[in-house]
């Protein structure tokens, strides 16, 4: 059994380097807590060529946009949920082997992305968001924690975007110091300088409303918007300007700032548009931006954290050429280990020819020059498990510790139990996980990360077992 921010993964002994699902932000229910291992880039060519693991089986009649959702139990048993974007499309979900799981006819559907953990129902869960641009409305679905299928949770009356002459570019942004939900469109026509933010909220009946929120921008975008990705860690959205540039922008409505940070990407070899944007990330804000090219059948990359020391000066680092796609709309990326072929995390790009996409093993982009960054997840190991005739929650080792501990307890019998990390305000720092487990010995691991991925200061906590009306409580000293 693994824990997976926030959630149980059940493997039982097996255990594999995960890492975070770091598309998570604040909200999510549990704990990532293992120090990234980190592989560092060679001097980098100017072109590096990649060739495809998988294919996804075509759609009906016209590809976009994929998101990568991961499994919360079995990172085999992840999937490629994506749009087609024909008058009669739909959201597609596939397996790792490419293989089509489900279909939801919904229109014409044009960019698609998830999210994890988003409070709703008294439940934490994971979502899916799509824009319909026929019906000028967006739809959340609800993904099956077991399978990866969708369900639709949009509230009654459902969300509409009267502000989205017509809706095209998607991206959500999950705030980390509330967990706060929030989507970012943009439109083809009509009102294309700006962008235009709404916030996801629990309606009070399970389901999911849209409150319009802001315009942003400036009227700093030329003419229009696609590939959009919000850095939830780093708190920057990036849009692409499709005939012109990448443009940064502050993600929070709160901070109050509405104006363009920087454009990048202006020339760079970019021949046609620049379409789907999507983040590799790293530990302590590195990684990369990847960006791709349209008709130029390849995804640029810059450096997440900016080129010396300056977070807004993203220059192109290299051209990753993508043998197998063409003419790529959307991408995503993940450095979570999946299954064999994808020991490193994998992206996964549109090929517009066969209305498809494509996945590609990150170690065979990365080869010898761009880092390989790969986390192992919190597991509960079950390995080692007796029959302990009492409930036990043991003193933690190392104590003091930097960067992490391991915690040990028992279970007389299967029940639900819940391990929570504290401060001394008696404030939830991280939960560890919630839910039903085995009878037995298990052992957890904590990095002194909160729940948004946030390294915490240094001092006393107390972490807390509760399972079958037993609480028991201990504390633990972290040492920067």
């Amino acid at each position: 059994m693994h824990l997976y921010n926030g959630q149980l993964r059940w493997r039982g002994s097996y255990f594999e380097n995960l890492h975070k699902r770091l598309t998570i932000s604040v909200a999510v229910v549990g704990a990532m807590v293992s120090v990234a291992t980190e592989v560092h880039a060679q001097s980098i060519p100017a072109t590096i060529t990649v060739n495809p693991k998988v294919t996804t089986a075509s759609v009906d009649d016209d590809a976009d946009d994929p998101a990568i959702w991961i499994h919360p139990a079995d990172p085999a048993k992840s999937v490629i949920v994506g749009t087609d974007k024909g008058d009669n499309g739909g959201l597609y979900v596939w397996d790792m082997e490419g293989r089509q799981i489900q279909y939801i006819k919904l229109g014409n559907p044009n960019n698609v992305d998830v999210r994890y953990g988003m409070k709703v129902g008294g439940q934490r869960v994971d979502i899916a968001v799509t824009n319909i641009r026929s019906t000028h409305e967006m739809k959340v679905f609800r993904i099956n924690p077991n399978n990866g299928t969708l369900t639709d949770i949009t509230t009654s009356s459902g969300i509409e975007t009267p502000e989205l002459d017509d809706p095209y570019g998607l991206c959500l942004y999950q705030r980390p110091s509330d967990g706060a939900m929030f989507v970012i469109q943009s439109t083809q026509v009509g009102a294309t300088s700006n962008l235009h933010q709404y916030r996801l909220e629990d309606d009070g009946s399970g389901k999911i409303k849209g409150t319009y929120i802001r315009t942003f921008g400036n009227d700093t975008i030329k003419e229009y918007v696609e590939g959009l990705v919000a850095d939830d860690e780093l708190g920057y959205v990036y849009a692409s300007d499709e005939p012109n540039a990448v443009r940064k922008y502050y993600a929070d409505p709160d901070r109050g700032d509405n104006k363009q940070i920087v454009a990048f990407g202006t020339g760079d070899g970019i021949s046609g548009d620049r379409e789907g944007l999507a983040i590799y990330k790293c530990q302590g804000g590195t990684g990369y931006i990847l960006l791709s090219n349209q008709d130029g059948t390849n995804v640029k990359v810059y450096r997440r954290e900016g080129d010396n020391g300056d977070p807004h000066k993203h220059s192109l680092l290299t051209t990753i050429k993508t043998n197998g796609a063409s003419d790529t709309d959307g991408l995503d990326v993940t450095n979570v280990p999946t299954s064999s072929k994808f020991p490193n995390g994998f992206m996964v790009t549109h090929n517009s020819p066969r209305s498809q996409f494509i996945l590609y093993a990150w170690e065979d982009i990365a080869q010898n020059f761009l880092s390989i960054c790969t986390s192992p997840t919190t597991s509960v190991d079950e390995s080692e498990t007796s029959a302990p005739v009492t409930f036990q929650l043991e003193q933690n080792y190392p104590n003091p510790f930097n960067p992490s501990t391991t915690i040990r307890f028992n279970l007389p019998q299967s029940a639900p139990a819940k391990l929570v990390i504290v401060n001394r305000l008696g404030q939830t720092v991280r939960l560890l996980f919630d839910g039903e487990i085995a009878a037995g010995e298990h052992v957890v691991k904590w990095d002194g990360s909160d729940d948004g991925g946030f390294r915490v200061p240094s001092g006393v906590y107390l972490y807390r077992l509760e399972s079958g009306g037993e609480v028991q409580t201990r504390k633990l000293i972290l040492l920067r």
